[in-house]
């Protein structure tokens, strides 16, 4: 082992203007954005960091969804993992790409600050509640789950390390809770900065697995999760123990003559891949319609001063003192037991009752 690393405040979550500048990028191709296609990154990491964000996020979210905006109904305000898949769309492909399209929108109206320096940009656009909401969700939710999602395709080790240190400062909070997956995170950063170079460089390239079509990556839990799905289709009636070992010893076999047959009859629509998806276009339009109505069609009209809320669901009253980003920022200062610092330190020990630890 390596001497024990540093677990410092400013280890475990990076600036929000480090944040922020480094998804500029992001922000610049999601105006182009279409509908896509152990605890493991992805599904379940993927999940609970986006649900952090959804939690601490979930008044603008449903306010995105209500029939005012987009209408969609399907979106719950607390998603569980049955919900995934159709959230993660709503939360990626809507609400993130149209928060995109707008600011990007604003960005080129006369006097709006430069995209270029997005603390000097959101600083600006606190001014005015709603202006404030749409920024924070873009910069410290929406591209935090997209960078994460994309670091996982591309098997971007260090990239998620990175990630899951910024998780720390959303999912330490009262409001996103996620109290089990805190622990993980830290574990996860740890033993990615404390192994060995030989166990460091093996642990990395082995971050993320080829998904089925050997496109992109996901995590280590998704072949569990396909042979669970896959055990529920075979294995329907009079379900026993021998019944489920007989199919698993099958299923390796069963699987290739599947894919293999899926070749043969599927090959020639090779082409047409991905055209069974969803184009959110139709929604982005509405909501980016939606916000330049309530929020203005101006710099000067997004930063005009204003103090209630409009782009959110529930209570009215003082919203401003209950915003995310504020949440995050009292979570990551508190002090005592409850430092970051403190916090991560005990984790590590507690999680890790084989080594010595200096005092």
């Amino acid at each position: 082992m390596k001497h024990e690393p540093s677990m410092s405040q400013d280890s475990c979550a990076h600036s929000l203007a480090q944040r922020r500048a480094r998804r500029i990028g992001p922000m610049r191709t999601l105006t182009c954005l279409r509908a896509r296609a152990l605890l493991g990154e992805h599904p379940h990491g993927l999940f609970h960091v986006m649900h952090a964000e959804w939690r601490l996020y979930r008044r603008f979210l449903m306010w995105c969804a209500a029939k005012e905006q987009t209408d969609n109904q399907q979106v719950v305000e607390d998603p569980n993992v049955s919900h995934f898949n159709t959230h993660r769309f709503f939360f990626l492909d809507v609400v993130t790409r149209a928060c995109a399209e707008y600011v990007n929108f604003i960005a080129k109206t006369p006097g709006a600050e430069s995209l270029d320096n997005p603390e000097a940009f959101i600083a600006k656009a606190e001014a005015n509640v709603d202006f404030a909401w749409i920024c924070h969700f873009l910069f410290d939710a929406g591209f935090f789950v997209l960078d994460f999602l994309q670091s996982i395709r591309a098997n971007d080790s260090h990239k998620i390390d990175l990630l899951w240190r910024e998780f720390y400062a959303s999912a330490h909070t009262s409001t996103a809770n996620k109290t089990q997956y805190v622990p993980m995170a830290i574990m996860r950063v740890f033993w990615g900065m404390a192994l060995k170079p030989e166990l460091s460089d093996l642990l990395h390239a082995l971050r993320t697995i080829p998904s089925d079509s050997g496109e992109s990556g996901v995590g280590w839990d998704m072949a569990i999760e396909n042979l669970n799905l896959a055990i529920k289709q075979h294995v329907a009636h009079h379900v026993s123990e021998t019944q489920v070992k007989d199919y698993c010893m099958s299923h390796a076999l069963i699987e290739t003559i599947q894919k293999d047959m899926r070749e043969l009859l599927y090959g020639s629509r090779a082409a047409h891949h991905g055209s069974h998806n969803v184009d959110a276009t139709t929604d982005v339009n509405k909501l980016v319609e939606r916000m330049k109505a309530v929020v203005g069609t101006t710099w000067q009209a997004a930063t005009q001063p204003k103090t209630t809320a409009s782009v959110v669901t529930g209570p009215t009253a003082s919203l401003r003192k209950a915003a995310p980003w504020t949440e995050v920022e009292t979570a990551m200062e508190r002090a005592g037991n409850d430092h970051p610092s403190h916090v991560i330190r005990q984790k590590v020990k507690d999680l890790t009752p084989f080594f010595q630890w200096q005092a």
